[in-house]
């Protein structure tokens, strides 16, 4: 859809934005002892697991901006895996890319983040507008999901990549609407899994942990930070708006889906959750019945 690339199956962004050749050395790349690689399907809270986990590393100092972020916590398959090479230790870094097309290192942290694909998906769309600069076909997207034709593919395999690996050592799986419900827990356990050196750093300094929670929670980051949009322009005819600013932190809520979608694509859209992720817990924490 829209210009995306099929690589090894998998349906990719346009090769405009996400050049081919990151793509390929993203799937490549093996990680070091020590990486701390963050993974979603987009639009499922990437970015706000990429602040927490600056924040714990940093005890609460290190907040860079939007702009700044590849800097210091790279998305691989836009800038390359030559940004992550720059990084200094622990190098933290992150991709959208399935559980089975990656390359693992039993000695990296690997952490998902995963939220009810509902909401999921028009977060998407919302995003990509913007990103666009001009209206997209709603239902057209809402097909393009459902079939996956559309950035990443479906959603539903995504996240059930991750899952099925849950248990493993190496791998934590977040949850958005838990994240979001009670923020200062699932911190803690992100803290935890990432290990007893940043564990104990953070317990033994109480204002780093008050720090943390401040400093991810929804309305700090919408307030403090910003992206801009580089792929418009004035000259196209976008507005001063539109060429400056996306609004990425749009609303960070739960249940949007439910509202925003017909009964009838509520209805389709469950269908396929059922049938994929039958078996798992995760249409009981979605209250998918």
């Amino acid at each position: 859809m829209d210009g995306c690339q099929l690589i090894r199956g998998l349906t990719f962004p346009p090769h405009q934005i996400f050049p081919k050749q990151n793509i390929e050395d993203t799937l490549d790349y093996v990680p070091h002892d020590g990486d701390i690689v963050i993974a979603s399907y987009p639009k499922s809270g990437t970015t706000w697991l990429q602040y927490i986990v600056l924040q714990i590393i940093s005890k609460g100092e290190h907040f860079p901006s939007m702009d700044a972020l590849n800097e210091v916590c790279p998305f691989v398959e836009l800038v390359g895996t030559k940004s992550v090479e720059e990084l200094k230790e622990p190098r933290v870094y992150m991709h959208h890319c399935p559980y089975n097309m990656v390359k693992k290192n039993p000695k990296a942290k690997y952490i998902y983040i995963y939220r009810n694909p509902e909401d999921v998906f028009v977060s998407y769309f919302h995003f990509l507008q913007e990103r666009r600069g001009r209206s997209l076909d709603f239902e057209l997207y809402f097909e393009g999901f459902l079939s996956g034709n559309i950035g990443y593919g479906r959603c539903f395999e995504h996240v059930l990549s991750y899952w099925q690996h849950k248990d493993e050592d190496d791998l934590l799986l977040v949850s958005y609407e838990k994240l979001l419900i009670n923020r200062k827990e699932e911190i803690l356990k992100i803290i935890k899994f990432l290990g007893e050196s940043f564990h104990q750093a953070i317990l033994s300094d109480e204002s780093a942990l008050e720090k943390i929670i401040e400093h991810t929670s929804f309305d700090y980051m919408k307030r403090n930070l910003t992206m801009f949009n580089s792929n418009l322009s004035k000259n196209d005819g976008h507005s001063e708006r539109e060429v400056s600013q996306i609004n990425f932190f749009r609303k960070g809520v739960i249940g949007e889906g439910k509202r925003s979608l017909s009964r009838d694509q509520l209805k389709r859209l469950r269908k396929v959750m059922e049938d994929v992720l039958e078996g798992t817990t995760l249409l009981e924490e979605w209250a998918i019945s």
